[in-house]
């Protein structure tokens, strides 16, 4: 009889400390390297560092078939809009990224603000190597509550 696969230990330490972290915002939040950093792009890695480190890790790299990267990202390719709602609204079943399947859970991030959301969006969008414009508080707020 086969055995079921398993994650490896460090994605099931990765969970259990993502578990155990409640919601963040940036308020409070310690800042790892913002010396010499614009307050714009701190705030944004302040958020970054508060709610999406612990699956996404420090470089952005993720665990590859538990949490995908967002350095080099190809689902980044798809747009802020795309990138706003997932940190909005998480996302939940199967997904390829960099053609790497991953099939897991990522929670939603709606209680933060529009600007902290634009912050951390901003933030993954410019860091490790990915070069995509700025979003806005205004861009947050048209995915949250788009024109009906």
């Amino acid at each position: 009889m086969q055995a079921a696969p398993r994650l490896p230990l460090i994605a099931l330490l990765v969970l259990v400390v993502a578990g155990c972290s409640g919601p963040a915002t940036d308020e409070g939040a310690a800042n790892p390297s913002a010396a010499g950093v614009d307050p714009a792009t701190a705030r944004g890695q302040n958020l970054y560092f508060a709610n999406c480190v612990a699956c996404h890790l420090p470089a952005g790299t993720g665990l590859e078939g538990a949490f995908p990267p967002l350095a080099g990202s190809d689902f980044l390719e798809g747009g802020p809009e795309r990138v706003i709602a997932t940190v909005l609204y998480g996302n939940e079943g199967p997904i390829t990224v960099n053609g790497v399947q991953y099939n897991g859970v990522m929670p939603g991030f709606a209680h933060l603000t529009d600007e902290e959301v634009a912050a951390v969006v901003t933030y993954i969008l410019g860091s490790w190597g990915n070069d995509y414009p700025a979003v806005q508080p205004a861009d947050v707020a048209g995915v949250r509550a788009p024109a009906q």
